[in-house]
């Protein structure tokens, strides 16, 4: 199995790219916006691990940045002109 890592920059990257606001990004991705503020800023638990994006999330952003069927499953508008996965 293959790990996919997102850190919180890459993750605020890509919501950017998708032109969404946290609120929007919380509602595609059916979590709450404090968690993705939480992800995107890098905080850390109560046992001071760093919070990581889920995997899942992770894959679906990934896969969304480079297919725009997966972004229109999702709900996503299109990525903005110039912003790519490849600049993650």
């Amino acid at each position: 199995m293959t790990y996919v890592h997102m850190t919180g920059e890459e993750l605020s990257a890509a919501r950017k790219a998708f032109g969404l606001s946290g609120a929007e990004f919380a509602r595609v991705f059916d979590v709450s916006e404090r968690t993705v503020r939480g992800w995107e800023a890098g905080r850390r638990d109560r046992n001071s691990e760093p919070v990581v994006v889920p995997r899942p999330i992770a894959v679906l952003v990934r896969l969304a940045l480079k297919h725009a069927s997966v972004r229109r499953e999702l709900g996503i508008p299109p990525v903005k002109p110039g912003a790519t996965a490849s600049e993650l």
